[in-house]
């Protein structure tokens, strides 16, 4: 899979019609290319302003410039020596990332479920076969959100499955796109101006200084390393921003943004590895001076895992729900099976 000098977009364009299901018939590029159209100019540039009505505050950008975003981050990440798609799982994931944040029109929280009353409107633009459509809602769900309050969500995707004779691996495909989301923060999602300006509502400031801070993400596969660069001026470092009811410094934002991204990371390799191998998130906060002449002030850190894994409050049962019932009347353990023996039941 040659993607030098390319994203996933440009590769999805080249790729021969027979590799796909139906031999060519329908056309997947023009399919996607209008798919893209469509939300570009009539849906995406809406999700802010949707999510602003339903919510308040201000979210930041979830137009189309930050799904090109997203997608330059997957294929920085699939450039991987290791990682290969068909042009098939390409176009499946490349629709679900136009899906992924559509749902917000409606209000952000479930976002990534609400966005099936979005594909409903899509009509013929998303295909004819439901049981695409059911991948694309399923690899695009898996972003964010939680079921019946478990995070985990991609485990409960297939790790292989299959669409009219095609191989797809719902798993691998969901995890890109979670990761290459997380990767996509930078200063194209900042509302600059209105910062400037003291126009942001106070209730997210923080999170349009955090993305204007954030001016570099390098995803250094298969360096194994995600490289984040922050900038802020002095004055910046030293006032606090809103967030929700709170107010909070941008350096501790920071802090809790990239503990969010590193535990992101340790949760998509999981499905990604062995041919995505992220092991760790390099960054370096740079706080300048009002001269340019000045040596800025340079806070650098690392993400990684580290230590012997510790398991805080999670016993077996949490770790294993298998291990309850199965006519123990509730968890297993040595009484229970004791009981069990004692009346002769097994």
């Amino acid at each position: 899979m040659d993607l030098e000098g390319k994203t996933l977009r440009d590769w999805l364009a080249d790729a021969p019609k027979h590799q796909f299901p139906g031999g060519g018939a329908p056309d997947y590029w023009k399919r996607f290319e209008a798919l893209e159209d469509y939300l570009n100019t009539y849906v995406h540039k809406h999700v802010t302003a949707g999510a602003m009505i339903a919510d308040g505050g201000y979210l930041t950008d979830h137009g189309p410039d930050h799904i090109r975003t997203v997608i330059q981050r997957a294929s920085d990440l699939a450039r991987s020596p290791h990682f290969t798609l068909t042009p098939y799982e390409a176009y499946l994931f490349l629709a679900a990332t136009h899906i992924h944040d559509v749902g917000n029109i409606f209000a952000r929280a479930t976002h990534e479920i609400t966005s099936e009353e979005v594909m409903e409107k899509l009509g013929l633009l998303l295909g004819e076969d439901r049981v695409e459509q059911i991948a694309i809602h399923s690899i695009a769900g898996a972003h964010g959100g939680t079921i019946d309050g478990d995070k985990d969500k991609i485990r409960r995707l297939a790790p292989e499955d299959y669409i009219m004779g095609a191989t797809i691996r719902p798993r691998t495909l969901a995890a890109l796109l979670r990761f290459a989301d997380e990767l996509a923060d930078d200063r194209s999602r900042a509302a600059r101006f209105l910062l400037e300006l003291g126009k942001v509502p106070k209730s997210s400031e923080v999170y349009h200084q955090y993305a204007s801070a954030l001016h570099s993400v390098v995803a250094r596969v298969p360096g194994d390393t995600v490289e984040l660069r922050f900038s802020m001026t002095k004055d910046d470092a030293c006032r606090t921003f809103g967030k929700g009811s709170d107010q909070v410094y941008l350096l501790d934002e920071i802090f809790e943004r990239a503990v969010k991204m590193h535990r992101e990371r340790m949760y998509c390799m999981r499905f990604l590895r062995p041919e995505i191998s992220v092991e760790r998130i390099r960054v370096k906060v740079e706080v300048f001076g009002p001269k340019f002449s000045g040596t800025p002030k340079v806070i650098p850190f690392s993400l990684e895992e580290a230590g012997y894994p510790e398991l805080p409050g999670r016993t077996i049962h949490a770790l294993c729900p298998e291990l309850t019932d199965h006519g123990f009347g509730g968890e297993i353990n040595g009484a229970a099976l004791h009981q069990v023996l004692a009346k002769g039941d097994a």
